[in-house]
C-alpha cells in the first residue's frame, strides 16, 4: 500500500441533513477548485473505475471504528462506509452499467483541509458530502461545514 493510499484511509466524508438548493452551483462559484467527470461501472462483484488508463475495482468497507458512534444533536454526521480500491482488473464483468458522473470540488480558501464535494448524475444532485482528515470533533471541521452551509442558504 503506497503513501498515497494510506493518506486515503484517513479522509472521512461528512454527511449533513441539510439540503441544498437547485441553484448550489451559482452559489458556489466562487469556492470551485475543481470539475472533472468521471464514469462510474456498477456491477454486482463493486464499483469499476479507471484511473490513468487501468481498471480499478472498489469495494464498500464498513468502519468499527468506534469513535464514530458519537451521539450528538449536531446536523453533521461522520459516514461509516468508504469506497476502498480492492483490485487491478483487465476486464469488466458482462452485467454492468456506466454512469457518467460529474464531480465538484468546493474550498473555502486553497489552504483549508476541508471539501465539499457534489456529484450529479444525469443533471441531477446525487450526493453531496464534506471532506477532510479532520476529526469530527475538530472545532475548524464543523466551523468550515457551517460556512459552507451558511452559504448554500
Amino acid at each position: 500500500m503506497g503513501l498515497n493510499s494510506l493518506f486515503n484511509l484517513f479522509i472521512m466524508r461528512y454527511y449533513t441533513d441539510k439540503e441544498i438548493h437547485n441553484n448550489w452551483s451559482q452559489m458556489l462559484i466562487k469556492q470551485l477548485i475543481e470539475k472533472r467527470k468521471e464514469q462510474w461501472i456498477l456491477t454486482h462483484e463493486g464499483l469499476y473505475k479507471y484511473i490513468n488508463n487501468v481498471l480499478h475495482k472498489f469495494k464498500l468497507w464498513l468502519t468499527d471504528n468506534e469513535s464514530l458512534n458519537i451521539e450528538t444533536k449536531s446536523m453533521i454526521k461522520p459516514s461509516k462506509i468508504k469506497w476502498v480500491k480492492f483490485d487491478t482488473l483487465y476486464n469488466i464483468p458482462i452485467k454492468h452499467q456506466v454512469l457518467d458522473m460529474k464531480i465538484y470540488s468546493y474550498k473555502l480558501h486553497p489552504k483549508s483541509i476541508t471539501t465539499f464535494v457534489v456529484e450529479e448524475y444525469n443533471g441531477a444532485v446525487n450526493d453531496y458530502y464534506f471532506e477532510s482528515i479532520e476529526a469530527f470533533d475538530n472545532h475548524s471541521l464543523l466551523e468550515d461545514i457551517n460556512s459552507f452551509l451558511s452559504l448554500l442558504k
